[in-house]
């Protein structure tokens, strides 16, 4: 099949009407107009113009490949607009997955109002704590809270914002007793993120002075959601190492209580991750900016962040 650029080119010469206007109105050198349709002429041994210093003129069958040539170029424009569209009104499908608490204490007012804002876009949703592989599960955007640095280098991973994390306890489990050092932890159940590893521990280390401690743990409750450990600490079942955003509230209202808050018992990253930035379709950069954007505007204004 020959090049598509030189019936491109072809098409240019007969709609300006000759070699000099077409150069001039596409900034294509008059050289190699004239080269590549003689070229084109060659390969099917046929003659398409016509020409000499003073005459320029299309023959019948130049003038019937002219108009199946324009049929082509108004389907390509019409192809582009469809890209160029994207730009301007983004649409299409993206799938996110994203840990529920999560979206319900991060991501979620930002997230729909992007959608609010972009009304041909729609989503598929993953509210897992479960770590995503996202070419092994299609997903085009995955959502997360990271305490490890990354090492896998075929994936894109953008660091948000960092958050803190805190040890709560409900008001059941603690009885009116007030723990007044931190090895006392020890004397108490404890639930658990994560359901596979071989030991468990809480690594505290002071906010004012340098101080670091280790709390090694027997978990009563392991589960593989954030969300699980949440509800079965408000339950009164043990003591957790929770989101200092989610647990904000319940803090504020007497629900949990907030155990040596001197002491900080994590530090994450919440990161967004995805296949390649290389053919990234304009929807997901317009989403992903839109959410680096919205997270690290919020944090100044609200506990639970580290800039």
């Amino acid at each position: 099949m020959h090049s598509f650029d030189d019936y491109y080119y072809f098409y240019l010469v007969v709609k300006h009407g000759g070699f000099s206007a077409a150069s001039e109105a596409s900034n294509i050198t008059k050289s190699k107009l004239s080269r590549r349709i003689l070229d084109l002429e060659a390969k099917f041994n046929i003659t398409l113009i016509q020409r000499s210093t003073r005459h320029f003129k299309v023959t019948t069958l130049g003038q019937e490949f002219y108009e199946e040539c324009n049929k082509i170029i108004e389907q390509v424009e019409v192809a582009q607009s469809v890209l160029l569209k994207q730009k301007i009104d983004p649409q299409g499908l993206i799938k996110i997955s994203c840990p529920a608490v999560m979206m319900e204490y991060q991501v979620r007012p930002l997230l729909n109002d992007f959608l609010k804002n972009h009304p041909k876009i729609n989503v598929e949703l993953e509210l897992t704590s479960r770590r995503i592989d996202i070419l092994r599960d299609d997903i085009d955007l995955a959502i997360r809270t990271n305490f490890s640095s990354n090492e896998d280098s075929s994936i894109i991973v953008r660091d948000v914002i960092k958050t803190t994390h805190c040890l709560v306890a409900s008001p059941e489990l603690l009885q009116g007793k007030t723990l007044k050092h931190i090895t006392e932890l020890s004397a108490f159940p404890s639930i658990v993120l994560g359901t596979h590893k071989q030991q468990y521990h809480w690594h505290l280390h002071n906010l004012t002075h340098t101080d670091e401690i280790d709390i090694p743990l027997q978990p009563r409750i392991k589960s593989n959601d954030l969300a699980g450990t949440y509800y079965a600490v408000l339950d009164g079942l043990g003591i957790a190492d929770l989101p200092y955003l989610t647990v904000k509230k319940d803090i504020l209202a007497g629900r949990l209580i907030h155990l040596f808050p001197d002491w900080c018992s994590n530090i994450g990253t919440v990161q967004l991750v995805y296949a390649s930035r290389k053919g990234q379709r304009p929807v997901m950069e317009k989403l992903i900016e839109h959410l680096i954007e919205g997270l690290r505007a919020y944090a100044p204004e609200n506990d639970g962040y580290l800039m």
